[in-house]
């Protein structure tokens, strides 16, 4: 059976892009699934995206290959 990857915290880098005219703050990454969870700067929600919707300046911030 596979081990699960614990959610790795992005909340102190500040990590900072525009989605969807709005700019989102990316907060964890769960490895698991590959969905990220992000916060909107202005309105303070957070919101879940899969990780094929980040920016890919983003991606290689994250998850250098």
């Amino acid at each position: 059976m596979a081990k699960k990857k614990p959610a790795e915290s992005y909340a102190d880098l500040k990590i900072v892009f525009e989605h969807e005219q709005e700019l989102w703050q990316l907060l964890r990454l769960d490895p698991n699934s590959m969905n990220v969870v992000v916060r909107a700067q202005e309105s303070g929600k957070e919101r879940t995206l899969p990780f094929a919707h980040l920016p890919k300046s983003v991606k290689k911030k994250i998850r250098p290959l």
